[in-house]
């Protein structure tokens, strides 16, 4: 059966087409979250979740958070990798970069068992994405080994998925909508999504500045069509 990951920065409107998508099941869908946001997972590794939250109470502590984040407008969902400093030494980094490597390995895992009952998975984010940059980046930056060995190992060595919808909307739309982070590091982001996608097949860009209705129907007719024409093909191959 296929996978399919449903991608785009924060405000494409992922939660809403995904959450529509499982009700509706076009096809037999099955839900696997695929991103680094640890509080946002639905089967994580304890150890990744530890992580987390030890993360966050640390960085809660830096800035003078109290019991309530409603006052200062923050939420847990706030506080995910991407906005933590990153004070990591080597080792720390290696132990993160192990631990991510094996959450992506246990998620992997779970997918194909989904796959083998017959399910077509639905992959909100994708590690790949989120958490790998191309290769002309990686050179020019000055990452940390261990932070090149987990790119590697995203672009290399874990299995891709069967196509790729990535929900495009320019900076300023994105941060209209949800007001996040800022333009350059949206836009950056975008830049990130649609170079990873040339390393993938089947990685389909749509315009989530349309209409809901559009965007949802782009969307389903997409993911309906590649799944009938990939199990037409697959019949024809048994014959």
């Amino acid at each position: 059966m296929s996978t399919i990951a449903l991608i785009g920065a924060d405000g494409s409107g992922k939660t809403t087409i995904a959450n529509r998508l499982l009700a509706e099941q076009p096809i037999r869908l099955k839900y696997l979250y695929m991103g680094l946001n640890i509080e946002s997972s639905n089967h994580s590794l304890i150890t990744s979740k530890l992580i987390y939250y030890y993360k966050v109470r640390k960085y809660k502590k830096k800035l003078g958070i109290n019991r309530s984040l409603k006052k200062q407008n923050l939420s847990l969902h706030d506080l995910n990798d991407e906005r933590l400093p990153d004070s990591r030494g080597k080792l720390g980094a290696t132990l993160r970069t192990l631990n991510r490597i094996a959450e992506q390995s246990y998620r992997q895992i779970i997918a194909w068992i989904y796959q083998l009952r017959g399910q077509v998975i639905l992959f909100d984010r994708h590690f790949l994405f989120d958490g790998a940059i191309d290769e002309a980046q990686t050179q020019k930056s000055n990452e940390r080994l261990s932070d090149r060995f987990y790119h590697f190992m995203l672009t290399r060595v874990f299995p891709k998925p069967d196509i790729t919808i990535f929900l495009f909307a320019p900076a300023e739309v994105l941060f209209s909508r949800k007001g996040e982070a800022n333009l350059e590091y949206l836009d950056a982001k975008n830049q990130s999504m649609m170079n990873i996608g040339t390393l993938v097949d089947n990685f389909i860009k749509i315009d989530a500045t349309q209409p809901l209705e559009k965007v949802y129907s782009d969307v389903k007719t997409t993911i309906v069509n590649f799944h009938n024409h990939k199990t037409k093909n697959q019949l024809v191959a048994e014959l």
